[in-house]
């Protein structure tokens, strides 16, 4: 089966969850023996060297400085549709996989199967107060929704909330969780070298990870544990007011503050820490959430969005209101003073983390459904039912 995915992101460009999650199914379906191919707007070729994967980065759709903001979005999208149709007349095309972000999609290739995965759209950051309103952009990622009849939600929840939203009605669907690689993200195996205070996150330092509400959590765990430390490791994309002075003299000097770390560094930092925060106000998935549970470390989440569905409250971690810092604190301080709680959610965490977010599964559901859509047949019961339910 010749697979394309459209990513505009894929690492080490600046990217979202959309482009890690990409890189690992792209690397997974081609160590299966099926051609994939990776087509994106870059402003470079970043040379990617992903086993088995072709990358075609159209970094001359990007250069197009003159033309207006929305024009040159526009001029993207075409480019994109053309290098699909180059595809298609050479090496050949079944299935082409979008996100629904930034409404890329122009129109269908006959003979080309098109495909959505729910990621999450920019419309969703406005709809949640977290962002401003972008009209041009808002329509295209609806007729993108609307438009592609085969969708693949990253979560129940998101999914479920954008076909309410949209109004869509696509002729299949199914969830397929965020693939997390299994090998890189695992349980230490040397107790000692695990630090039972330090609290850790790791993601982009912005509103909507709930990064300024731990920050402010920060001041009452830190004080409730005085042996404890936060780390912070992020890169900051949004205006936001300075993290250090959110927190109290008496707490700043543990607390670090860092770069975002290369994903090796940073698997190691995870499963040596006590536990993984994030209390996100919005998440379609959370991809570090999972890659906790696969660390087999407890996990910090939210009660908002999908953070019931991917992190299951009092079994693989606690959820808070990102609203409520003190609630956050509170769920830190129980998991910090109890090491058999942390290490019975952390087990936990690893044995769901092996039932519905690894790489096996993810790839084997998301081709189970290319196949479904290219014969136009129904869906087997077992992918209407979510990865890992009986």
């Amino acid at each position: 089966m010749r697979i394309v995915f459209v990513c505009n992101e894929l690492p080490p460009a600046s990217a979202g969850g959309i482009g890690p999650a990409v890189a690992t199914l792209a690397r997974g379906l081609a160590r299966l023996g099926h051609p994939v191919t990776v087509v994106g707007v870059y402003d470079e070729d970043h040379r990617w060297n992903l086993p088995g994967v072709e990358v075609r980065p159209l970094t001359r759709a990007y250069s197009v400085w003159f033309r207006p903001f929305f024009r040159k979005h526009d001029l993207r999208r075409l480019a994109i549709h053309r290098e699909l149709r180059r595809l298609k007349t050479g090496p050949g095309v079944d299935v082409v996989e979008w996100p629904d972000y930034e409404g890329l999609f122009w129109k269908p290739i006959p003979g080309v199967v098109d495909v959505i995965r729910n990621h999450g759209p920019r419309i969703s950051h406005r709809l949640h107060g977290l962002a401003q309103h972008y009209p041009h952009w808002e329509k295209l990622e609806f007729r993108t929704l609307r438009t592609i009849p085969n969708w693949i939600g990253v979560s129940k929840w998101f999914m479920d909330e954008w076909l309410r939203i949209t109004g869509a009605r696509p002729a299949r669907s199914t969830v397929v969780y965020n693939p997390v690689d299994l090998s890189l993200f695992h349980p230490e195996t040397d107790p000692s070298q695990v630090d039972p205070n330090r609290v850790l996150y790791a993601g982009t330092l912005m509103q909507r990870k709930g990064v300024l509400s731990l920050l402010k959590a920060a001041n009452l765990f830190l004080r409730d544990c005085p042996e404890a430390r936060l780390h912070v490791s992020g890169r900051e994309f949004e205006k936001i007011p300075d993290l250090e002075a959110i927190l109290d003299d008496a707490v700043r000097d543990r607390v670090t503050l860092a770069y975002p770390m290369p994903q090796a560094r940073l698997a190691r930092l995870m499963r040596r820490s006590a536990l993984f925060a994030m209390p996100s106000v919005l998440e379609s998935f959370g991809n570090v959430w999972a890659e906790a549970m696969a660390s087999g470390i407890p996990v910090v989440g939210s009660r908002l969005t999908c953070g019931p569905e991917i992190v299951p409250t009092d079994v693989a971690g606690l959820l808070a209101d990102p609203a409520r810092p003190e609630e956050i604190a509170q769920t830190v301080v129980r998991l910090l003073r109890d090491a058999s709680l942390r290490q019975r959610m952390g087990q936990s965490g690893r044995r769901i983390a092996e039932s519905r977010f690894s790489l096996d599964v993810g790839v084997s559901r998301t081709l189970e459904f290319y196949r479904c859509c290219l014969e136009q047949r129904p869906l087997p019961e077992h992918l209407i039912r979510l990865p890992g339910e009986a």
